[in-house]
């Protein structure tokens, strides 16, 4: 025996195996994309381009990988969930490019047509032939192609009502419905995947399934809300230049005396024009009380994730990273509220604005 036993190997942590694993979805997107050579010559280069080049939101790869984790331990066997979640974003980002106007004649440096078709193939059929391939039994096979397809539905019913909803004829509560879907059931969609295929439940009203979904659809609506925050602080307001009912707006709207309300909807009608409308009637929405209603939502949503992680996976350094995600989301909100529990159980958040007026956050955010 040596006299000197070498050092014990420090075990890697849950974060250093998430970055080990993020790689693989990449190599997993690119095998399948090789899938389509030679046969399909037009399609898989524009495919190509847009898993590349197309904007990215932030857990994408994530979310599937740490809900598999927290609860088999592992997480290679989500790569191809996470590859499937990467891609239904890639499309969704695209889409949500366009519908905004601001594509001119290139887009992701294709062009917008081409695009746009590549973007229906990625985010629908590649996923769901990523999904039906994977060697599991076929009743549980059949349950992960039901669970995207109610989250793709769900996701484009809640687009197509951001699309058409009226600021001026929505309530809050018809709002958090958009938001529940149009997000919420894309990061629920990932969550609901990971956990039926590390549990094996192939039914379709297996509560613990249920309950991950709902944890992911909390984490959606905290992603949404951050997001509108991200573009009013970001000083360029895209969200009241496109006349989009975001909560806040609606929350001011709603809450507002005759005279606020009459003045927020004249500022209204003309901010797609007036940078100086628009930065008056973000000011509105940041009156305490407009915000009031919204910093008790964000609160409730904010520690019914956490207690949810906390009842379905307690004790994996893999739901501590789930935590940590969660917390991520609303620390970049301007009016954070600290999640319930003994200090230090989570994070101290701080109040007031974390960007001042103008400043653009570094983040690859999401729009949709």
């Amino acid at each position: 025996m040596s006299p000197h036993p070498r050092p014990a190997t420090a075990r890697p942590s849950a974060e250093d195996r998430l970055a080990e694993a993020v790689p693989r979805v990449r190599q997993y997107l690119a095998g399948l994309l090789d899938g389509y050579r030679p046969r399909y010559a037009y399609l898989r280069p524009a495919l190509e381009r847009l898993v590349a080049d197309g904007r990215r939101t932030p857990l994408e790869c994530a979310l599937p990988l740490l809900v598999h984790g927290a609860l088999d331990g592992g997480l290679e066997p989500a790569v191809p969930l996470a590859g499937a979640h990467v891609l239904w974003w890639r499309a969704a980002n695209t889409f949500d490019d366009v519908s905004d106007g601001g594509t001119g004649t290139r887009l992701y440096g294709g062009d917008p047509g081409a695009v746009l078709i590549a973007a229906l193939e990625c985010g629908y059929a590649l996923p769901l032939r990523a999904l039906t391939a994977l060697p599991l039994p076929g009743a549980l096979r059949e349950r992960l192609a039901a669970d995207f397809l109610d989250g793709w539905t769900a996701a484009c019913d809640g687009q197509v009502g951001d699309l058409l909803g009226s600021p001026a004829g929505t309530s809050p509560e018809e709002v958090l419905t958009v938001y529940r879907h149009k997000s919420g059931a894309v990061y629920g969609m990932a969550a609901t995947l990971a956990a039926r295929l590390a549990l094996g439940a192939d039914r379709a009203d297996d509560p613990r399934v249920a309950a991950w979904g709902e944890f992911g659809q909390a984490v959606g609506l905290l992603a949404q809300f951050r997001n509108d925050e991200d573009d009013l602080r970001s000083g360029h307001h895209e969200d009241l230049g496109n006349r989009t009912a975001t909560y806040l707006l609606v929350q001011l709207l709603h809450a507002a005396t005759d005279t606020d309300r009459e003045r927020a909807l004249e500022l209204l009608g003309r901010a797609a024009e007036s940078a100086a409308d628009r930065r008056e009637l973000a000011a509105m929405m940041f009156a305490p009380d407009v915000l009031a209603p919204y910093q008790r939502c964000l609160a409730d949503v904010h520690q019914r994730a956490h207690a949810l992680l906390d009842t379905l996976a307690p004790d994996s350094p893999f739901t501590a990273c789930l935590h940590r995600r969660v917390d991520d989301e609303v620390r970049t909100t301007a009016y954070a509220v600290a999640p319930a529990g003994p200090p230090g159980a989570h994070c101290t958040l701080p109040p007031g604005p974390a960007v001042p007026a103008g400043r653009a956050r570094d983040r690859s955010g999401q729009k949709v």
